[in-house]
């Protein structure tokens, strides 16, 4: 409480020695004389208790980079592998293989020999009389004989071996394919071929499929001969 009454005193002694002073000298204008009073108040305010003098300051943030990232768009890479032949796609999406209809000559294109379908046979047992083996078809089950009549038309005994050849050979029976079986012939059959014939000999060959016995009276039946992309395709009749 002293403390801030001398401070006031010496306020008051500052006061009068500036007025004095104003009379032995030239006058103070008004802005000198607003300003020893502003000084004069701020001593007295830094002195009351009530009172702090504050100083805020203001940071400016910094901008912030509101650049938008760089948009990369892929540029396609053409690819160099042939382009796939989509011509050939079935209805199922499968892709179909390009067959030619060729004769059965032209399939096995075997020179001196030629084929001929001959007919065909639908039994339990075959053959029905023999004094070796024979095929059985299992219960419920039936035999489709197909047979084919060999010729060498040469003048010079041929050999014919088609059992390393790739030949496809396929049964539809209304609609349902069957593959075939082991033919139990001395040449083999017809999957099987590996013969010798004489010159303008003959014999014959047969392919044997076991289909369901319910099947046996079938209404339609195709053979299908395959070798890669070359295929023949008969009709069976008797």
């Amino acid at each position: 409480m002293l403390k801030k009454k001398g401070i006031l005193l010496l306020c008051l002694c500052l006061s009068v020695v500036v007025l004095a002073g104003c009379d032995s000298g030239s006058e103070l204008t008004a802005e000198e004389q607003d300003k020893i009073a502003e000084y004069s108040a701020g001593i007295l305010l830094q002195h009351y208790g009530k009172y702090s003098r504050r100083l805020v300051k203001q940071e400016t943030a910094a901008p912030q980079d509101t650049e938008m990232p760089a948009i990369v768009t892929p540029v396609p890479v053409e690819d160099d592998k042939d382009p796939v032949d989509e011509d050939v796609i079935s209805e199922d999406g499968k892709q179909e293989e390009n067959i030619n209809e060729v004769s059965l000559n032209n399939l096995y294109h075997v020179a001196g020999m030629n084929v001929a379908y001959r007919t065909y046979a639908v039994c339990k047992e075959y053959p029905k009389k023999t004094s070796t083996f024979q095929l059985t078809a299992k219960k419920g089950k039936s035999l489709v004989v197909v047979q084919f009549d060999l010729k060498n038309t040469a003048k010079k005994s041929l050999h014919v071996d088609l059992s390393k050849r790739e030949i496809e050979y396929l049964l539809d029976v209304d609609g349902v394919s069957y593959k075939p079986t082991i033919a139990i012939q001395k040449n083999g059959g017809m999957n099987y071929l590996d013969t010798k014939l004489k010159p303008g000999g003959s014999e014959k060959a047969i392919l044997v499929f076991e289909i369901p016995q319910n099947s046996s009276k079938f209404g339609s039946a195709v053979l299908t001969v395959k070798e890669g992309e070359n295929a023949s395709t008969i009709q069976l009749k008797k």
